[in-house]
């Protein structure tokens, strides 16, 4: 394993951390992996949500850009990177913190109603 970021631990009175990876796995590797076994069998992800909230996510939304913007891959139709805090980022969308997630995930968990405000070419 290697010390790719210091982080959070307790010592003492104050608080600090260390993250620890394997080598050669990241988030991005495994997004990678998993956009690629997808797309080698023919069904490639037509929905893509990644939310993170720190620099070990950053390899992840780097991942998506590359797969999103690869000209030779199939195109995933709806792709959503987002970090969670306002800070520099690869990743295209903010969300505030996380009861903003909560409230993104809960949103897609529920089915939207029909809505009967919709006006079809035939009404007009």
């Amino acid at each position: 394993m290697t010390v790719v970021y210091e982080g959070e631990f307790c010592n003492g009175d104050s608080l600090n951390y260390l993250l620890y990876e394997m080598q050669g796995v990241s988030k991005g590797k495994v997004v990678e992996d998993i956009i690629s076994t997808m797309r080698s069998k023919g069904k490639s992800p037509d929905f893509l949500l990644c939310i993170g909230d720190d620099r070990s996510d950053e390899d992840m939304f780097e991942s998506i850009a590359r797969s999103v913007s690869n000209p030779a891959l199939p195109t995933i139709s709806k792709v959503f990177a987002c970090t969670v805090g306002q800070k520099p980022s690869m990743a295209e969308y903010y969300l505030d913190d996380t009861s903003e997630v909560i409230n993104l995930l809960e949103g897609l968990a529920c089915p939207s109603a029909p809505s009967s405000s919709i006006i079809t070419s035939q009404e007009l």
